[in-house]
């Protein structure tokens, strides 16, 4: 499993990993669905999963290039799905990222973490104010931001029942860093 639930005394405490930078940012986005609608989950199909590590060693990286190509398309949709595009632009250009560690991990520059935040929250919004429940991601990095395209289908209150309710993603505790094996975030919602 690619996110451990820590104790925290009121809040969700997460930590996720990642073997790349956008499949931490789609994991985590799936890991606070989750918490809030476990059948969620069990809507990850093996397709999307592959997909999303094929879209990880593309060209997006971090090096800021937009990728070509259609693989990071979204797939074909159903009638009961919508696909919804997020867009966070921080007013700055993102600095690349150094894939050379010098030690166990390192921080990642704190625009990163302003990202993350900023990409939970909107994720968060879609889920509890549009009310739709998001079961396939794709993020991609360019110069400016974050484009993240999103297939959800409409909660069904019968089948989605939550378990989390999950009122905002909060900047305390929030930390990314890259790891020997990829990427890890921790983050705190506020529950």
């Amino acid at each position: 499993m690619p996110f451990t639930v820590l104790d925290h005394t009121a809040d969700l405490h997460l930590r996720i990993d990642a073997p790349s930078l956008e499949g931490l940012f789609v994991e985590a986005a799936r890991a606070m669905v989750g918490q809030m609608f476990p059948s969620v989950l069990s809507e990850r199909t093996e397709d999307d999963a592959a997909q999303n590590e094929a879209d990880s060693e593309g060209p997006t990286g971090s090096s800021g290039e937009k990728p070509s190509g259609t693989r990071n398309e979204v797939p074909p949709m159903d009638q009961s799905t919508v696909v919804r595009e997020i867009t966070v632009s921080l007013g700055e250009p993102l600095p690349s990222i150094d894939e050379r560690l010098e030690g166990e991990s390192e921080k990642l520059p704190a625009v990163w973490e302003d990202l993350f935040h900023d990409w939970l929250s909107k994720v968060l919004v879609l889920c509890t104010a549009d009310r739709l429940l998001p079961i396939k991601y794709r993020v991609m990095f360019d110069k400016e931001g974050l484009l993240g395209r999103i297939v959800a289908r409409p909660l069904d209150p019968q089948r989605d029942l939550g378990e989390i309710e999950i009122k905002a993603v909060t900047y305390h505790g929030l930390k990314l860093e890259g790891t020997k094996g990829g990427y890890r975030a921790e983050v705190i919602f506020d529950t």
